[in-house]
Order: structure tokens, then sequence, then C-alpha cells
């Protein structure tokens, strides 16, 4: 503790360049281990001078500060101790409008580095009312930035920026942000719910989605007129095959008529998400009938041949199915409005999970 201690004194703004990037490699490093995060996390002095250091002129020593932050913060515990000790910095240092302000800015060569930081202080839930509070106002820049994918002139990709926008959903406040129509939020990120070059920023881009659809407020939202929502949820689900014309009728214009070269999303945990989003859809009867008559059972016809003997996941094979089994039924054999109104016992709910697993099993043995 002592040595890791002793390094401070070479972490200050105007000491000599040299022993700077020593110091601050030697800190990087011990980020790396938990034992060593655990020692810099003790270390009040030790933070503000990282703090310090991840705004200095020298662009390495900047860029060590900024990664010894993504590795410090990556735990809920180190993130809560980053975020509360940057509060108490004077001058001011608000981590979260420090990560903004880079992100936002076109030139910063550490954009990504920032939205690393940023994506990992967002995931504690405790922390994001306060982060929202600062990020409100830059919230039209930040998904500009998202979506115009050469908005960084120094390279920064800014992908992370889809867990960032997923992370503040987590909240009743970022959902209603997330849908206003004053910030339009959602329509600008919902394309990359099919971004081929990243899984990050894809699955960040789901995340989004199944936060709001898990949130029955707005159940309406996501099934209007212009059928943005529901296509951004089908279409990663959706192949190639052909479909009668009288299938094709029913479903949105997006996903009429695919070319061959369609593929299905590659990552069945991002599946599971997107026929998840789709069974909570399930809930409600008016949902349910939207849901038919826009040919989501068509949809999933042809992906459960596909999963079964291709993808071959057995929590999208069952994900699936319990789509599939709500769709196919006419409401008079459902009979209630509302699914999320039945209350199930939890020997029930086990017992019922252990099923589905033995059926799974067998489907794909």
């Amino acid at each position: 503790m002592d040595s890791v201690r002793e390094l401070i004194q070479f972490m200050h703004p105007s000491q000599r360049l040299d022993l700077k990037a020593v110091a601050l490699t030697h800190v990087l490093s011990l980020t790396g281990s938990a034992e060593g995060k655990d020692a810099i996390l003790s270390l009040d002095d030790m933070l503000m001078a990282i703090f310090g250091l991840t705004l200095d002129a020298n662009a390495t020593i900047a860029k060590d500060a900024v990664l010894s932050l993504i590795n410090l913060t990556a735990e809920e515990v180190g993130a809560i101790k980053v975020y509360e000790l940057a509060k108490q910095v004077q001058p001011s240092f608000v981590i979260a409008d420090v990560a903004a302000q880079k992100i936002i800015d076109d030139q910063a060569e550490l954009a990504d580095a920032w939205s690393m930081v940023l994506s990992n202080l967002t995931r504690v839930e405790s922390l994001v009312h306060s982060i929202l509070d600062t990020l409100e106002p830059r919230l039209s820049q930040l998904a500009k930035a998202f979506a115009q994918l050469d908005y960084n002139k120094k390279k920064s990709k800014l992908h992370y920026l889809a867990p960032i926008f997923c992370n503040l959903t987590q909240v009743q406040r970022g959902r209603e942000l997330c849908c206003q129509p004053k910030y339009r939020l959602l329509e600008k990120l919902l394309p990359f719910a099919s971004f081929d070059e990243s899984v990050v920023r894809r699955g960040g881009t789901i995340g989004i989605i199944k936060n709001i659809c898990f949130d029955a407020v707005y159940h309406d939202v996501i099934l209007n007129d212009q059928d943005d929502i529901l296509v951004a949820i089908l279409q990663p689900l959706c192949g190639p095959e052909e479909f009668s014309d009288e299938d094709n009728e029913k479903l949105p214009i997006e996903l009429q008529y695919l070319p061959e070269s369609k593929t299905r999303e590659t990552d069945p945990d991002l599946r599971k998400m997107l026929l998840e989003c789709l069974l909570q859809l399930c809930a409600t009867r008016r949902c349910r009938e939207v849901l038919r008559a826009k040919g989501v059972y068509e949809i999933l016809r042809e992906y459960h041949k596909w999963e079964a003997k291709v993808g071959r996941d057995s929590d999208c094979v069952l994900a699936c199915e319990n789509v599939v089994d709500i769709l196919i039924k006419k409401e008079e054999e459902i009979g209630l409005d509302n699914y999320k109104s039945v209350e199930v016992p939890d020997d029930q709910a086990e017992k019922f999970i252990q099923e589905d697993a033995a059926y799974v099993k067998s489907l794909l043995d």
C-alpha cells in the first residue's frame, strides 16, 4: 500500500512529464488486477490525481488516466466510489459531464475511452438519476454523435453510446426521455438494432428496445402506425424465406420480399432479447391483435424452423415458442385481457421452468 501511495507525488499536473508517465503506467497496470484496484480505490488522493491527469496536455498521459478510470469503474463498488469522489473535487470535476463533453467533441482523441467510462457508471442503477440530471441537456447532441457514423474526426467509433443509452433506460425517467418526441432519441437509435459492424452498438440498441418493451406504459408507442419499433425488433429475426402474397401483405413494408442474402442475428443472447420483447408485447389483447395483424406469427414460424435446425440455441427456441403459443391462440381461448394480471405461485413457476428445460433439450437432441 505504501508503495502505491508514494506514486501520488509523481502524479501532480505540474510534475515532470517523464515522472508522470512512469507513475501513471504503473497505476494503469495495477488497475488490471482486483488487488490493485482495491488499493487505488482506497486512496482518495490517488483517484483525484487520476482525475486531474485525464485532462493533461500530453495525449499519452491523458489516455492512460482515462484507461485507468475504465478499469476502476468496471465493478459497481468502484463506479460508485469514483462517481461520488469526483463530485468533491475542487475545481469542479463532474465526471459524467466531462465524459459527455469529450464524446460530443468531434475532435476528441479519447471519445471512445470516455464513452466506456460513462457506460460503466451508468450501469449502476443507483447512479442513473443523478447522471441523467447532468446528461439531459446534452441528450440531443449525444444522439447526433451516435447516429452519425463519421461524427468523430479522430476515428472514434462511439459504439459505447448504445450501452450508455440502454443503461439510462433502466429507470422510468430514462425511458420517458428516450420516448419523448422532443429529443427524437428512439428514432435515431432504432436503425442500429441491425448494425452488423458492432455487436456493442447493436446489443445496446436492442437493450434499449427491451427496456422500453418491459414497461407496459409504452406498448402503444411501440406498436404505432409507423411500425418502426416493431420492424427494429423483427428484422434481426427475419431470414431470406419467401412468404405467400397473403402473408406478405400482413408484414410491415420494410420486411416484405427480403433478399436472398438476408441473414439473421448471429448472437443468441440478442435473439433471445428480441423474442422477450415480443413476449412482453403479448401482454394485452389489443397488442396481441396488432402483432397477429402485422404477421409476427408468420415471421416466427420461419424463425423457429431456422433456430431448431441452424441456430440451435435452446433458450431462443423456448422464447420463440412462448410467443407463438400466445399468438396462435384465439382470444376466446385466452380468455383474459392482460396476462400480467395473472399471478403464478412460486412452486408452479419452478415446475414450469423445469418442464420447459426438459422439453427444449429433447427438441434439440
